[in-house]
């Protein structure tokens, strides 16, 4: 009980005391002495078509690969044989598995001719992800000239040194 009296009565001194201020303001006239660019730094992934070259073996014929005439051919003459060999209703099923073992054999054979080999550069487009580092102004750092004093601001708009500038200054009275 004590406490909470002690408590009122410190209140009503705070409120019937005489606090008294009083603030000013001026426009004054300042000259920027130096402006300081503020960056900031932010960094993305971006992804970009690369060229990615490497030296391989190769065969010398690649066409020995490729389905040719003579793959045809022998697809023909192993069609033929399976067709003379097929008995009712399995002629069309050895036609089709004679004409492909006949381009087989070709392309085996074309294959096994072909064992020459040579290095040769081969390249190939690959997407690749780089890391890009930007820079952005962020603002500007001012050194003014105002009243005797060098003060620094930070400020949205750039200046050039020398220019003249309008300030609010704000000048606070109050009584203890």
């Amino acid at each position: 009980m004590l406490k909470k009296f002690i408590l009122l009565v410190g209140c009503v001194i705070l409120i019937s005391s005489n606090s008294y201020s009083k603030t000013n303001f001026y426009q004054v006239t300042g000259s920027i002495s130096s402006v300081e660019v503020l960056k900031t730094y932010s960094t993305q992934k971006v992804p970009r078509d690369e060229k990615r070259c490497s030296i391989q073996r190769v065969p010398v014929n690649q066409e020995a690969n490729k389905f040719g005439a003579d793959n045809f051919i022998g697809a023909l003459i192993g069609g033929a044989i399976g067709n003379r060999i097929g008995e009712g209703g399995g002629k069309s099923g050895a036609t089709a598995l004679g004409a492909l073992i006949g381009s087989e054999v070709v392309r085996s054979d074309k294959a096994a001719a072909n064992q020459n080999f040579v290095e040769k550069e081969v390249c190939r487009i690959q997407k690749v992800i780089h890391t890009e580092t930007i820079e952005r102004i962020s603002g500007y750092k001012l050194i003014v000239d105002v009243d005797g004093e060098t003060i620094s601001f930070n400020s949205n708009r750039s200046y050039n040194p020398g220019d003249l500038i309008t300030l609010t200054k704000k000048i606070s009275y109050s009584l203890n």
